[in-house]
């Protein structure tokens, strides 16, 4: 399974991009899953399976949740 760390500007931790089956998943520092890339449709969704826009905007959610 592959993972991406996203990091701030001094280098700290802020997120975890994880592939899951048909696409990404965000988590947060604590763990918390914030939202999902779906490949097939290639959309954004957030946990209560909102569109959250077209694409994959996951690198850019997490700074939204401090």
């Amino acid at each position: 399974m592959k993972s991406v760390i996203l990091k701030d500007g001094a280098g700290n931790p802020q997120g975890v991009i994880r592939e899951v089956a048909g696409g990404e998943r965000l988590y947060d520092r604590s763990g918390a899953s914030i939202a999902t890339y779906r490949r097939n449709v290639d959309f954004t969704y957030d946990n209560n399976g909102t569109r959250f826009g077209s694409g994959n905007r996951l690198a850019g959610l997490v700074e939204d949740q401090d």
